[in-house]
């Protein structure tokens, strides 16, 4: 969705953009991209949740967190144990990071709580500005004072991207010449859409992904504006990049055609359920709290001659591509309206243009970067404390072989964003609620799996006046993904089997669905 923009609200999302530039820039270079040993720079994509309260001089921005990264898994690697992050994208990275930002207030406020019960003070000096208060269901929610606003420093990719690329291609002298450029994924024609390229020649990244149900083949265009709902026909699920001229379409993580293929959506189809169902997650949902709107996309890197164009392609597809379906479920625009898309000038110093220009040279010259950075703020501890560097979905630098291979990861070497850690927190977090007394024990017995804590059941309608967030969250989702009527119904889901591990990181065996 975009909207004409009003010199204050462009000064508004300028703020955004420049307070997370701000602290990305004050932060260590360790993660960073670098210069290689053979001379050549690399580039990566950074992403940003900021809270924004006031407005004018008085305007307040709060960057609770930062990511960067390109790399997702291979779903061959895929852990049992939920203690390597699937998915590294800059985006992601963010929400995570803003997910143990929240686990991190809520334990505050709650430690509060306990200890005026109790009839002591808290020193002033553990005092931190609220962020959540209670509704009057009880449940927790984003003070109304503050709105979400979320900055990318590309076009996220997926659909939001999609237009540009075509577009793009159409400019370049050839597809080839174009895919050489800037590492297109080939396409190919739909006569061999199980792997097979012209010739006969079997390329078996093409085979695995056609396995998990992936389109490896070249299809039309969604119509002539290039925006209708694709053919009943048409694979739900494209694989990275293929056939990039088609829109409205769920997307895998881009990859080169001889790379694993990956599960991991792209950041496009991401944002746009995150729009949706709220960016504070299923968890989170469990412990209370309300959805969590993202108010605002601030988006950096669009030339200025494609910006009109591509913000509605971009509103589209981060959540606009739902308005009808979610309006035809009863949710109102108090419910579910998507959210704004604005563009920056501010140019990300590590972004693969920026990088090019400072050598002077092609972008195809510069290297993505491997390592992903997440900063999370008010953690305590110094700033050292706020920044994890990850590495193929794990701390960097700490061995990724186990020591025993139906354990997990020990601690030291799991990222604090992978599935099991923030597991952990959501664990500390419920006890804290029902028994502060033992909260810190973290010998009791480990709670049931991650996916029975993620899976309430569901509530009947989504129009009670108070319903429970976790129920309510998990109930629109299943209608998002429900085959043959829900808008996302090609979903690729892990589920049970990746999510069966308790808050120890054992697998319960008994209870993968």
């Amino acid at each position: 969705m975009t909207a004409a923009t009003t010199p204050a609200e462009q000064a508004e999302h300028e703020a955004v953009a420049q307070a997370a530039l701000a602290k990305y820039a004050s932060l260590p270079r360790r993660g960073k991209p670098k210069r290689r040993d053979n001379q050549v720079r690399e580039w990566t994509v950074m992403a940003a949740v900021c809270l924004v309260r006031g407005a004018g001089p008085s305007r307040q921005v709060h960057c609770v967190s930062i990511g960067t990264g390109l790399k997702a898994l291979p779903h061959s690697r895929l852990p049992v144990h939920g203690d390597v992050l699937h998915d590294s994208h800059a985006e992601v990275i963010a929400r995570r990071g803003f997910h143990l930002w929240t686990y991190a207030q809520l334990e505050r406020a709650l430690r509060a709580e306990t200890a005026k019960g109790k009839g002591r003070e808290r020193d002033d000096s553990e005092h931190e500005a609220a962020f959540f208060e209670r509704d009057l269901g009880g449940y927790w929610r984003l003070r109304p004072e503050w709105r979400v606003m979320f900055y990318v420093s590309t076009l996220p990719c997926g659909d939001a991207s999609t237009f540009l690329l075509a577009k793009t291609a159409e400019e370049a002298n050839s597809l080839a010449e174009k895919m050489a450029a800037t590492s297109l994924e080939p396409e190919f024609p739909p006569e061999n859409p199980s792997g097979q390229m012209n010739g006969g020649k079997t390329v078996p990244s093409l085979v695995a992904a056609a396995s998990l149900g992936l389109s490896t083949a070249r299809d039309q265009p969604t119509g002539p504006a290039g925006v209708d709902a694709l053919p009943s026909t048409t694979p739900q699920v494209h694989r990275g990049r293929v056939s990039y001229s088609s829109f409205s379409c769920l997307r895998t993580k881009p990859g080169r055609a001889d790379s694993p293929p990956t599960t991991s959506h792209s950041c496009s189809d991401k944002l746009a359920v995150w729009s949706l169902l709220g960016l504070q997650g299923a968890l989170l949902s469990q412990l209370g709290m309300q959805r969590i709107p993202i108010d605002a996309l601030v988006i950096g890197g669009v030339p200025q001659e494609h910006r009109e164009r591509v913000g509605e392609e971009a509103g589209r597809a981060v959540g606009g591509r739902l308005e009808a379906w979610a309006r035809s479920v009863g949710l109102g625009q108090n419910a579910f309206t998507p959210p704004l898309i604005h563009f920056t000038d501010r140019a990300f110093e590590h972004g693969r243009e920026a990088v090019a220009a400072d050598e002077d040279c092609d972008v195809s010259e510069v290297a993505s970067c491997s390592e992903s950075l997440s900063y999370v703020a008010d953690l305590g501890g110094d700033e050292r404390e706020a920044v994890e560097i990850i590495n193929n979905g794990i701390r960097h630098g700490a061995p990724s072989r186990r020591q025993h291979p139906t354990r997990p990861l020990p601690p030291k070497a799991r990222s604090r964003l992978c599935k099991l850690s923030l597991f952990e927190r959501f664990v500390l977090v419920r006890q804290l609620a029902n028994d502060p007394l033992t909260a810190s024990d973290s010998s009791s017995a480990p709670l049931t799996t991650y996916y029975a804590c993620k899976h309430a059941q569901l509530s009947p309608t989504l129009s009670q006046t108070y319903p429970e967030p976790g129920e309510r969250y998990q109930a629109l989702k299943t209608k998002l993904r429900m085959p043959n009527s829900g808008p996302f119904g090609g979903w690729l889901v892990s589920g049970g089997p990746w999510e069966s591990f308790d808050s120890h990181g054992d697998v319960n065996d008994s209870k993968m669905l």
